[in-house]
């Protein structure tokens, strides 16, 4: 076997030391017949050699082998020799054996002082180890904590002195002790000046610092950590901020009342700014400054509970500005927007503080009045603004006389419901309008009846729309002079479940008002235009249709591009379309009126001037806009020709109107003493019940086949189909 013995204190390789003590072992042996002594003699070196090369187990082979040839080398030798003889080997042997056992137990507990010195030194070693990893492993530990507290400190230098937030450090006596370069632009004090000063009473304006020192308080007296207060300060110039200070303890101090605090400002002036702003837009209006419906109406839910809980009255009222939009039109969006301040301040100045100021939209405004003694009170009020409103307005355009009407409800007598007493007072007011504008009117119950009768009326119109229960009427436009049909009038009628027929007079207030005259206007278009292509199949000459324009239509944006995609698709021709537009129209808007009245004249329409002579600005109309035909209005017709003032009128009217080389037509001529006088004055055409009343279109066929079999309208042939007031 090759390799290292395992055994400490033993070196060389065993295979090695074993042969060569075999060899010696027989050396020894050759010896043993004649010198026993010698052999006995070389075996102890040999034996000592073992105990001291050998392992264990090698070695008690040795000891034993040994043992065996020198007890044979005895017993052979013992029938040669004397007994002393005999003796001598025997103690040789013996020794031989102890000294080998000794040896070999003396390098034993070599071998175990050796061992237990290497364990001891091993272990020592590693523990030095251990504790030199440890010692180094701390040095690096601190080492990297000096760095982290380097770094942290020049991080807490550039935070301090570059952070935009006032950072401030506070003892126990609430004296600076840490002050940035940002609290430094805020207050206007240097470091050197702030450091020392007492902070509440230096930097914390007198009625703030009550509220601050009890928030510091309230932090050193309990376990709170932090706590937050917004305090508006004042710059070095003077400019006030809002700043949010964040007050924290520095942790770590056993004794809370002496412990520093920190204090992390932050500049809140815009973002309080913009909330402030945010809340106005959602609260107010930008125009006027006053309250706009969400905070009118949660005013008036209070007003309303107060009325409830304690029995007293309130009133709302809400007003406008009589023809506002021609204001508008004529002076422009800033003359309104003065106008509209200027409305605001005076009703500022004509009720209580208390009381408070909405602003619906447009011109239409409303005024809370809170604790109100009944009617009378809410009256003297309302005088009171009327009279202050009526005072000539200054604008950049000059000045201006401006009048308004007021409807007034009271709550709780005509209830107690936002909805309803705002119902109520425009009810009111729009009745203030009707009943001559500049006045005041009061909610009763009948006016609800009325709202009820056109929310019925609203309701079945647009039922009719959708059920095809309106139709055209057409009244004949005659020749005064042979009774010829020269035009037609188309004429919308409604076929009512229960009412019957209905007349635009009936409903088209109501329609305006919902929006649902746009939708009827179109429907009356495309039908008047289907119905006048048939209408030339009926009669042997081309026969125009007239169709009347309301306001609503007038002004709306899309009317002309309406008007052609209806003449496109009838495939009608637009000289057979007469377009009547009423004077009063072009009184409110005489400059955009030049506009639309082109681009229907050049879409190929005859425009007609309806109501011609109802007011002051009809000259003005015929020489500056390009109207073809007039249509005289039939309240001047009316009294003809008894009236020597409107026979006069009606006179001029027509010579001048010829004198421009315009169509005259006479409307609403019920009898021969109004015919005769028409035709005395030359008047061209005429239209009205003494000649035709309405017809349905249905009829239009028998109407042209009567007049070819040579009736005369003059001879008083009528369709009186049915009862009507229209021309």
């Amino acid at each position: 076997m090759e390799g290292a013995s395992n055994t400490p204190g033993y070196r060389g390789t065993t295979t090695g030391h074993v042969v060569l003590w075999t060899l010696g072992f027989a050396a020894t042996a050759a010896l043993t017949s004649q010198h026993q002594e010698s052999a006995l003699a070389l075996m102890l070196p040999l034996m000592i050699w073992a105990a001291t090369c050998f392992p264990a187990l090698w070695f008690a082979l040795a000891l034993i082998l040994c043992t065996l040839f020198g007890l044979a080398t005895i017993q052979q030798s013992t029938s040669s020799i004397a007994s002393e003889h005999s003796l001598i080997l025997h103690v040789l042997l013996l020794i031989m054996l102890a000294v080998s056992l000794y040896v070999r137990l003396l390098l034993g507990y070599r071998s175990r002082l050796e061992a237990d010195l290497e364990q001891a030194v091993g272990e020592r070693t590693r523990e030095l180890k251990v504790r030199n990893q440890e010692l180094t492993d701390e040095i690096y530990v601190r080492e990297q904590a000096e760095r982290s507290f380097r770094r942290s400190a020049r991080h807490y230098r550039a935070l301090l002195e570059t952070t935009s937030n006032p950072i401030i450090l506070l003892d126990r006596d609430f004296k600076v002790s840490q002050w940035n370069g940002a609290a430094e632009e805020l207050f206007g004090y240097s470091r050197d000046d702030a450091v020392g000063r007492n902070f509440i009473q230096s930097f914390i304006p007198a009625g703030h610092q009550d509220d601050f020192a009890w928030t510091i308080n309230k932090i050193r007296s309990s376990t709170l950590w932090r706590e937050s207060i917004e305090i508006g300060v004042a710059d070095f110039s003077g400019e006030p901020h809002t700043v949010l200070w964040n007050i924290n303890r520095l942790e770590g101090e056993d004794d809370l009342e002496q412990s520093e605090l920190i204090l992390i400002g932050q500049d809140i002036s815009e973002i309080r700014e913009t909330q402030d702003r945010l809340h106005f837009l959602a609260h107010y209006d930008t125009l006027t400054g006053t309250a706009n419906r969400r905070l009118f109406e949660d005013r008036c839910n209070q007003a309303m509970a107060r009325c409830q809980r304690y029995g007293h009255s309130c009133a709302l009222i809400t007003l406008d500005i009589d023809h506002f939009k021609r204001i508008n039109d004529t002076l422009g969006h800033d003359a309104g927007d003065e106008l509209l301040q200027e409305m605001v301040q005076r009703l500022r100045d004509a009720i209580r503080g208390e009381d408070t100021i909405a602003r619906l939209g447009g011109d239409e405004f409303a005024v809370l009045l809170n604790q109100v003694k009944g009617a009378d009170g809410c009256e003297k009020v309302a005088r009171n603004i009327l009279a202050s409103l009526t005072h000539p307005v200054s604008v950049q355009q000059g000045e201006l006389v401006i009048t308004s009407s007021l409807g007034i409800t009271l709550a709780p007598q005509d209830g107690l419901n936002y909805e309803t007493l705002l119902k109520n007072a425009d009810m009111a007011m729009y009745r203030a309008k009707k009943a001559g504008r500049n006045n005041i009117q009061f909610f009763n119950q009948s006016m609800n009846r009325e709202i009820q009768k056109q929310l019925r009326v609203e309701q079945e119109l647009g039922d009719a729309v959708r059920d095809g229960l309106l139709d055209l009427y057409y009244q004949p436009v005659v020749d005064i002079e042979h009774g010829q049909i020269q035009e037609l009038e188309a004429l919308l009628r409604w076929h009512h479940a229960r009412d019957g027929l209905k007349t635009p007079a009936d409903f088209l207030d109501v329609a305006e008002q919902t929006g649902q005259l746009l939708e009827i206007g179109e429907w009356v278009y495309y039908n008047a235009c289907l119905q006048a292509r048939a209408v030339q199949a009926m009669h042997e000459r081309p026969t125009p249709v007239s169709i009347n324009l309301s306001a609503r239509q007038y002004h709306h944006p899309m009317l002309i591009e309406q008007l052609a995609r209806i003449i496109d698709d009838t495939g009608i021709d637009p000289g057979l379309l007469r377009i009547e537009v009423d004077e009063a129209i072009l009184a409110e808007r005489l400059e955009g009126a030049m506009n639309v009245l082109t681009e229907l004249n050049n879409l190929g329409v005859v425009l007609v001037l309806d109501r011609f002579g109802r007011g002051l600005s009809s000259v003005r109309f015929l020489r500056d806009l390009p109207f073809k035909q007039v249509k005289i209005d039939r309240s001047l017709v009316k009294d003809i020709p008894e009236g020597r003032n409107s026979c006069a009128i009606v006179r001029t009217l027509v010579t001048l109107a010829r004198e421009m080389g315009l169509t005259v037509i006479a409307s609403g001529v019920e009898n021969d003493e109004q015919l005769q006088f028409l035709r005395s004055i030359n008047c061209e055409l005429v239209q009205g019940h003494r000649l035709c009343s309405p017809v349905p279109s249905s009829e239009l066929a028998e109407l042209f086949r009567q007049r070819r079999d040579g009736h005369s309208f003059h001879a008083g042939i009528q369709y009186e189909l049915l009862t009507t007031t229209e021309p």
